[in-house]
């Protein structure tokens, strides 16, 4: 069997290649067609023409080790990390964030979102590292709080160092200069109010009207045409609340039972008795959800023919003649 220079046969694969069911990347192998995987990725690994990193995979298999190997400021950067991971001293109960997470782990990383492009065991140990780092400086500004906080108090002397760097002159709980403090008061005495709604401002207040932009209902509006949306509302509210006090006194003298009054064009109806539900000389309002005597065995009339005496009372003909 003829064989190559190195004692390798030629039917094998020349090195370097990448073996079936490699799931890493390799440069313009979704453009090859026709070869097995093995030459395809030997040509496109030994193809000089082909843009690539110069190396078959792109992560160390091995990782480096000893003082006489090459060290690089990525090898630095792991070993950093690796050492602040190893280095904790704070328990978070089971600890499943570790130097080396397993690929499919499918819990919570604490920064993997900012982590992409690598490994997921590369990528795991950047976040969690970086999260180390984070809950490092966040307790010890937390712990430098407590002691300035103690210093103030009096609790602690501060050392030479701290009165070098930060002087605390002031210490708590600082006592008034005053005796006697005006409470603060805010805004101005004779600051503008909105409180008032546009209904109960008299005729000639000038603020008697609706920003533009309101939606809501706005009674005699719908006339009004050809103005500004404030003017339009000025009329309205003017025309509405026209003389609203002689309105009220008109309102006040209520009528007695069975009196009819007519205020400003509109017809007052008679007042009825609150308490009587089955009304003798009228029907009830359509659409009455609540229980009616004897109202499913009549048919054939109106709902408010049907209800009308729906109790039966036996009334006087000359009481009925006389309340119509």
């Amino acid at each position: 069997m003829p064989q190559w220079s190195k004692g390798k046969s030629v039917l094998m694969t020349p090195d370097p290649y990448h073996t079936p069911g490699y799931c890493g990347f390799c440069p313009q192998f979704k453009f090859q067609i026709g070869e097995t995987f093995g030459r395809t990725t030997s040509r496109l690994l030994t193809n000089p023409t082909v843009a690539s990193s110069g190396r078959p995979v792109l992560a160390d298999i091995s990782p480096v080790k000893g003082p006489d190997s090459q060290v690089t400021g990525e090898t630095k950067r792991l070993a950093a990390r690796g050492d602040v991971l190893r280095s904790r001293r704070a328990s978070f109960g089971d600890q499943k964030l570790g130097e080396t997470m397993v690929p499919g782990y499918t819990g919570y990383i604490p920064k993997g979102e900012h982590y992409f492009g690598d490994r997921y065991a590369e990528n795991c140990r950047n976040a969690i590292a970086e999260f180390e780092l984070e809950q490092r400086n966040h307790k010890s500004k937390t712990t430098a709080m407590e002691r300035v906080r103690h210093i103030q108090a009096g609790r602690i002397e501060p050392t030479e160092q701290e009165k070098k760097e930060s002087p605390l002159r002031c210490r708590g709980p600082l006592k008034p200069i005053k005796k006697d403090i005006a409470p603060l008061v805010y805004g101005k005495p004779n600051e503008q109010q909105h409180s008032t709604s546009p209904y109960y401002m008299a005729q000639h207040d000038p603020q008697k009207f609706f920003m533009s932009g309101y939606t809501g209902f706005i009674p005699k509006s719908r006339g009004l045409i050809g103005m500004s949306y404030p003017i339009i509302t000025n009329y309205a509210l003017n025309e509405f609340t026209s003389d609203p006090r002689h309105a009220i006194s008109r309102l006040q003298g209520a009528p007695e039972k069975g009196e009819t009054t007519v205020i400003r064009g509109c017809i007052k109806l008679p007042r009825l008795d609150p308490n009587i539900i089955y009304p003798t000389d009228s029907g009830l309002v359509p659409h009455y959800t609540g229980h009616i005597p004897g109202q499913k065995f009549r048919y054939g009339t109106t709902f408010g023919h049907s209800t009308r005496n729906a109790k039966r009372v036996r009334v006087n003909m000359g009481e009925a003649i006389a309340s119509k």
